[in-house]
């Protein structure tokens, strides 16, 4: 089991290394797609997540963790490749659909097989620790892809897009080094159909008081946090702000992000219980300053979501797995991955549209008054159920 820790923190570096963030937009466009019809195809990724969550979820507590982590980073390393070859919108939908299907096979498999080794050993208190620290792991490393994906989009706008294939390989070859921990169950869990454990697992979820509140708060944190990625470049655009600087933004961006991240713990106790009010009010700071500047010094504000996105994993599954079982712990996770991807779906259309409909500031009002109106109804909701805001 220590062995996994080890992995974990190899596997976290490389896991999500798409490097791809500051150049996506723009490649997209080249492609010929509106920011509409970017912004649909999220809402199809998220979709395809919705129906695909729970039963690979389920599938990891079944099958073993350790091989859904490596199918997952070769969904992805095919979704990138439809990409590459692919033309059309057609193409990139089912680009995405893979890609989809990918990042179900590896959400709640990765954090429940290191959350069980941690258990297996009695190190679960050190969980956020070690979360924190191999996040930080992964946005250091994604602040090195940024810049590096701006010099191979000047070379070619493909790539970006072929380095992040080969290093989804190289994920997967990482995976391999796992080894599955125990995951502790009774007779009658044992013996639960692939359907049962699903039913079982939402069942728990609908009537845990204190879960339901924090997938709550979840689901509407989550719209904000990745919608607010998707506005970084039309907005370092209308501040006149040259691509050239792109990826030296996002690898400040991810820095931060990563410093955060391995300080989680630290952040968490200083503000504790007010953790998750906090990293919303992070986000609705930010959006509100983009809002009102029209400068490029403005694309500073980003630094305040880079802080929520650097605590908002670690966190977030913390609270999370202390109220999980074992036998449970990747499918619910899924649960939690489910309804926070099908109100992306919902609401990325209209994101689209509001983006193409008026300009980036105003776009950034409409984010600050809504997130700040849904942030105070899941604060009331929370401290109803966790005693807490």
């Amino acid at each position: 089991m220590e062995r996994n820790i080890r992995t974990y923190y190899f596997y976290s570096t490389f896991a999500e290394l798409l490097i791809l963030g500051p150049v996506l937009v723009l490649f997209l466009t080249a492609k010929g797609l509106t920011f509409t019809e970017i912004m649909l195809l999220q809402s199809i990724s998220a979709v395809s997540v919705f129906f695909f969550e729970v039963p690979t979820g389920a599938l990891a507590d079944k099958i073993g963790r350790k091989y859904s982590v490596m199918l997952g980073a070769l969904m992805w390393a095919l979704g990138l490749l439809l990409y590459v070859i692919g033309k059309g919108f057609i193409v990139f939908a089912i680009s995405e659909i893979t890609f989809s299907l990918g990042s179900a096979f590896k959400s709640g498999a990765d954090s429940a097989l290191i959350y069980d080794s941690l258990k297996q050993l009695g190190r679960e208190k050190e969980y956020q620790k070690i979360e924190g620290k191999a996040r930080s792991f992964a946005l250091y490393a994604q602040a090195i892809g940024s810049v590096l994906s701006s010099f191979l989009y000047e070379a070619n706008i493909y790539y970006p897009l072929i380095a992040s294939m080969f290093i989804m390989i190289l994920t997967t070859a990482i995976a391999f080094n796992f080894k599955e921990a125990p995951i502790q169950e009774d007779e009658n869990e044992k013996k639960l159909s692939y359907f049962q454990q699903i039913k079982e697992s939402g069942s728990f979820v609908l009537n845990h008081e204190k879960l339901k509140a924090i997938v709550f708060f979840t689901m509407i944190f989550f719209i904000f946090y990745r919608t607010g990625f998707w506005y970084f470049q039309p907005y370092m655009e209308a501040v006149n702000i040259p691509v050239k600087y792109f990826g030296i933004l996002f690898f400040l961006f991810n820095i931060t992000a990563a410093f955060i991240s391995k300080r989680s713990a630290y952040i968490m106790e200083k503000t504790k219980p007010k953790t998750l009010t906090f990293m919303a009010f992070l986000m609705i700071i930010s959006f509100f300053i983009l809002s009102i500047t029209r400068q490029w010094f403005g694309v500073f504000a980003i630094l305040l979501q880079q802080a929520a996105r650097g605590i908002y994993r670690p966190v977030t599954t913390k609270y999370l797995n202390k109220h999980i079982p074992s036998d449970k712990r990747a499918t619910i996770l899924s649960f939690q991955s489910l309804v926070t991807n099908l109100t992306l779906a919902a609401a990325f259309p209209f994101m689209g549209i509001l983006k193409d409909s008026t300009d980036i500031f105003t776009t950034h009002i409409v984010l600050t008054v809504s997130m700040l109106v849904l942030t105070l109804v899941s604060m009331k909701y929370m401290k109803g159920k966790l005693g807490k805001a």
